[in-house]
């Protein structure tokens, strides 16, 4: 019953867009740590999805353990999208987007500018079928009002 109940709630929040913050410029919404790409088999990956309303301005950035930028992805993503952005391509997903990799252990920011936009990621075994992945430990920045994640 609890499934059914989080598909209905999933489906209204598509329907009816959530009170969302619009930040003045691109802010960060998650950080996650622990991203891996070893430039074939091991990629980092993650799930956005737009629930604001309004189309949001996204940006993905892989950062190296020393801060350094490895990759940028910047995109739009429509209200009631979802996207997946990775550091290679992936058996597992069908991706939107790729942000360059080679990052031996690191992190992912992602920034938006609509608080409303929710995501998730994992590392992964880009080749494997049955497919392998490590979820990422994500932690909201700019909360969104009214969720508690």
């Amino acid at each position: 019953m609890k499934k059914y109940s989080a598909v209905a709630a999933l489906g209204v929040a598509l329907v009816h867009p959530a009170a969302a913050t619009t930040f003045p410029s691109l802010t960060t919404i998650y950080v996650m740590s622990g991203a891996r790409d070893d430039g074939s088999g091991i990629a980092t990956s993650i799930a956005c999805t737009n629930v604001s309303g309004l189309t949001a301005g996204m940006r993905f950035l892989v950062l190296h353990s020393d801060g350094s930028v490895s990759g940028v992805f910047t995109s739009n993503l429509l209200h009631g999208r979802t996207v997946v952005v990775s550091t290679h391509e992936t058996t597992l997903f069908i991706e939107g987007g790729y942000i360059a990799g080679g990052v031996l252990q690191g992190a992912v920011n992602v920034e938006s500018t609509q608080s409303a936009v929710f995501c998730s990621g994992a590392i992964v075994d880009a080749d494997a079928t049955p497919e392998f992945s490590f979820p990422l430990h994500v932690v909201r920045v700019n909360p969104h009002s009214g969720t508690v994640e």
